[in-house]
């Protein structure tokens, strides 16, 4: 028996499918990028039966406005931007009403090296997986299970978050550790790979600490704020946090509210910030009298 001809694509089907298309667009754009999570992921990183429902690539930093812009040529559009997708301006969130969701990475949070020379490092040593009958390029194994650790590490503390730690680092083959610690060590990614396995405290003297400590275990927005501030490496940098602190992410809010706010709704929220910090401030106030 046949079945409807408008009977729904199954998720996984569309999420190969739109991993393999996502790898055709690089090569019609002539731009390098990585898929750094999704079905075809080595089993040494990635537990039986992982998930997803979006893809995620990694694209040569010198690349990334090439790609974005020829993505958007081929009817994807951006959800967000890098200063408002997340605390590490790392990636941009793109739509397609056929292949949905794509998380287009310019970096990958928790690594210090500088994210050329860190793209560099999964280039060299990149595989291919074939989706849909597509081959598509991923980093090696090892990397595979860094950047899958690394991303548990601002996940404050899900169940999956703990399933992909004790399965790409924990119960890993004992080669396999050796050669991912390496990598770590290489990537300078030591502080984030902390918050994902344990000993963080040690890391108290670098400036990423308070970041990281807030990704993996939570925390209130000043504290990310201040965290954020702390963790940029120039006045520059800090001195722009700092303004962009009190400001509405309008694009968060419109995902929230399905559409772009309005004036008034931009203006509420606005002042409802200041509200919550003065709430978050009186809390930890409390806290401490105690």
């Amino acid at each position: 028996m046949k079945a409807p001809a408008d009977a729904p694509i199954p998720q996984s089907v569309r999420v190969e499918l739109a991993h393999a298309a996502v790898a055709v667009l690089g090569q019609r754009l002539g731009v390098d990028l990585l898929i750094v999570k999704g079905p075809g992921m080595d089993p040494l990183a990635a537990y039986s039966g992982r998930a997803s429902s979006d893809v995620d690539v990694l694209i040569r930093p010198s690349q990334v406005g090439e790609f974005l812009d020829g993505a958007q040529g081929h009817g994807w559009f951006a959800r967000d931007r890098f200063e408002t997708g997340s605390p590490f301006g790392h990636s941009v969130t793109m739509f397609h009403p056929t292949w949905g969701d794509l998380d287009v990475h310019r970096r990958i949070p928790g690594i210090e090296v500088p994210a050329a020379d860190a793209y560099d490092v999964f280039w060299a040593t990149r595989i291919q997986s074939d989706l849909a009958g597509q081959p598509c390029p991923h980093p090696d194994p090892v990397a595979q299970a860094v950047i899958l650790v690394l991303h548990a590490a601002r996940s404050e503390g899900s169940r999956r978050a703990a399933m992909d730690v004790e399965h790409a680092w924990t119960n890993a083959p004992d080669e396999q550790r050796r050669a991912i610690r390496a990598l770590v060590d290489r990537l300078d990614a030591q502080v984030a790979w902390a918050a994902a396995t344990g000993g963080l405290d040690a890391f108290r003297h670098r400036p990423t600490y308070r970041l990281w400590l807030v990704a993996s275990q939570g925390g209130g927005r000043l504290q990310e704020w201040r965290a954020r501030v702390a963790a940029e490496p120039t006045w520059r940098g800090k001195a722009a946090v700092t303004l962009r602190a009190p400001l509405v992410n309008t694009d968060h809010l419109a995902m929230l509210l399905g559409r772009r706010p309005t004036r008034r709704e931009v203006a509420h929220e606005f002042v409802d910030r200041f509200r919550r910090a003065a709430v978050e401030v009186a809390a930890r106030a409390r806290r401490e009298r105690r």
